[in-house]
């Protein structure tokens, strides 16, 4: 069932079952040695046993699947032994964002320790555009009888003619969602959703598979499943690599995934890779442990900005050759660049969402935005669509008007696949391609308006107006008295959090406002609470809350969502609950609701003990 806070929807589940859920919940938190809101939240995710809960705190490399089950892998590894075995130039072409930075470094580094002549190739953002260019393959196969593409090139039909026309072996390594108009003429393809070859994890992320396809290209370097030292120790260092890419890049992190972002995250701090120590000295993590937080809001952004703002070849460079000095130059070049990249974000931003609003984008009649201007900066327009889809609760499409071409990337919400609204729409585009909630594309500047009327027809097809809400998922109910700061440790344990593993989210309701409420940050934007339930009170910050305080005041009832945290403060840890809605409600509501994980809560809301 759904509730109403003051900025969303808050999404409960059904009642699946009852009593049996919480005598499961109590079985597994004793046999576990975790608080039953814990065990709880583990079923809720489907964590149903000891040995489930093992898996999932304990990640191990044995969870990654053997390399040659990936489809294309080990025919792929055949030719890139053969071409190493022989000398031949081989081209690692990589896309521009961190998945398809980290991926390529992944396979130069296992390349330059089997012997081969190998170079990185990035394309420029806004001169050539995502994936792969006809131009740019055909130059390149002028010198290079083998290309690997990686991170993309799935859908890049023509430029893959064009790799057969010159006679040149195209390997194509990518995890993007196939054009439903048929796979690329290539040598190989290595994806793990390949038709047919039945892998059994479809998640990866480019680097993801970038990284098996480096193990597999290994083992048959070396004619052996069991690996020389020095690959052993190179594959273990390249999985910050993959961690970078694998969190970055949003996919599940689940199955293998959970593995190598865990395993990867704790190699990053102590990489041997001068750039990688490099871009965390730049960022101002020193010393720090390094966590998916980081990634998603610290390194990755700095590794995107390259690509953003100027090429990307400078971030594959700091990942692959640069020591010393050079390293420190470009991190310190890739920190100034995402702060241009901020400045930049901002206006076009504004200027986004003001046309956004000409549009009818606040109308519910309205389902889908599609905004574009000759002014944009190419390398913003993927986080601006973001950003729009957080204000409006639609899917976004923003694009850059460009000598008669717009390009642009698209953003999209629960119960639109942006993939399969692009393919819709496939009549009016040139190129395109990306995942369910994410894409970009290509187009002539006079077909955008015919596809933002197809576009917003098929989106409009797929939205009900009571979908024109941002919806936070809510795991469970509790009562303060549950989150000490043991139980809120054991809830950070669930890192590393991603896609299919958020940071759970809890409801408390009928909390008391037991001081007045503080604007805080440099221009007031967050909210910083003191919330008490029967005798504990604990503190609650609502960043970007701010303009929400004028719903409060000292004394007030109100049912809050949030996510548990644990504060560290000069040398004393603490819980506190970082809001994400609220509404003012009644003092101790009468509810009926159950939350994921299947436990019922009637009365005053509390965990079923």
């Amino acid at each position: 069932m759904s509730q109403a806070g003051l900025r969303s929807r808050w999404q409960l589940s059904e009642p699946a079952r009852e009593a049996a859920a919480s005598a499961q919940a109590r079985t597994l938190a004793s046999e576990m040695g975790v608080s039953p809101l814990v065990a709880s939240l583990l079923l809720g995710r489907g964590i149903d046993s000891t040995a489930a809960a093992g898996a999932f705190f304990g990640p191990k490399l044995t969870d990654l699947h053997d390399p040659f089950l990936l489809g294309g892998a080990q025919q792929a590894a055949q030719r890139i032994a053969k071409a190493v075995k022989e000398s031949q130039p081989i081209v690692v072409y990589g896309d521009y964002d961190v998945d398809g930075i980290t991926a390529s470094a992944i396979l130069w580094h296992v390349l330059r320790l089997a012997g081969a002549n190998v170079e990185i190739y990035v394309p420029h953002r806004i001169d050539e555009g995502y994936g792969l260019n006809t131009a740019a393959i055909e130059r390149l196969c002028q010198d290079h009888p083998l290309l690997i593409t990686v991170d993309c090139g799935i859908t890049a039909i023509d430029p893959a003619a064009a790799a057969a026309r010159a006679g040149v072996d195209l390997i194509i390594t990518d995890h993007h969602a196939f054009d439903a108009g048929g796979l690329p003429q290539a040598h190989t393809i290595v994806h793990p959703g390949l038709p047919g070859a039945g892998y059994p994890f479809s998640g990866l992320s480019g680097a993801g598979v970038a990284f098996k396809l480096a193990w597999a290209i290994a083992r048959e370097h070396c004619g052996s499943q069991q690996l020389p030292r020095a690959y052993r120790r190179l594959l273990m260092d390249l999985l910050a690599y993959a961690a970078l890419g694998t969190i970055a890049d949003i996919v599940p992190l689940r199955d293998e995934n959970r593995a190598i972002a865990a395993r990867g995250l704790a190699g990053l701090i102590n990489s041997p890779f001068e750039g990688v120590q490099a871009l965390i000295k730049a960022s101002g993590l020193g010393g720090e442990s390094i966590d998916s937080y980081h990634v998603g809001f610290v390194l990755g952004p700095r590794l995107n900005a390259c690509g953003r703002m100027g090429h990307a070849a400078e971030a594959a460079e700091l990942l692959t050759t640069a020591t010393g000095a050079r390293a420190a130059e470009i991190a310190t070049l890739l920190s100034g660049q995402n702060d241009k990249r901020r400045e930049i974000q901002k206006d076009v931003f504004e200027q986004a969402a003001d046309q956004a609003r000409e549009r009818g984008a606040d109308d519910p009649g309205c389902r889908a935005i599609v905004v574009g201007d000759e002014r944009w900066h190419p390398g913003v327009l993927g986080i601006v669509a973001s950003r729009l889809v957080e204000t409006f609760a639609r899917p976004a499409v923003v694009l850059s008007f460009r000598d008669g071409v717009a390009a642009g990337s698209a953003r999209s919400v629960p119960g639109v696949s942006m993939h399969a609204a692009l393919e819709h729409c496939r009549q009016d585009l040139d190129t395109y391609g990306g995942h369910t909630m994410a894409a970009g594309m290509r187009l002539a500047l006079d077909r955008v308006d015919a596809f933002r009327e197809r576009f917003t027809q098929y989106v409009g097809e797929q939205l009900a107006e009571g979908d024109l809400i941002a919806t936070v998922d809510v795991d469970l109910a509790c009562e303060l008295d549950d989150l000490s700061v043991p139980v809120v440790e054991q809830i950070e344990s669930f890192a590393p959090f991603g896609q299919s593993n958020p940071r759970p989210v809890l409801i408390a309701f009928g909390l008391i406002v037991d001081q007045e409420p503080k604007l805080v940050g440099a221009h007031g934007q967050h909210l910083r609470l003191s919330l008490r339930q029967g005798n504990r009170v604990m503190s609650a910050v609502g960043f970007g809350l701010g303009d929400l305080a004028e719903h409060l005041a000292r004394g007030a009832t109100i049912d809050a969502v949030f996510e548990p945290r644990l504060n560290a403060w000069r040398g004393r840890r603490s819980a506190e609950l970082h809001l994400k809605d609220f509404r003012s409600t009644q003092p101790e509501p009468v509810i009926d609701v159950v939350v994921n994980p299947k436990i019922v809560s009637t009365g005053p809301a509390r965990l079923v003990k």
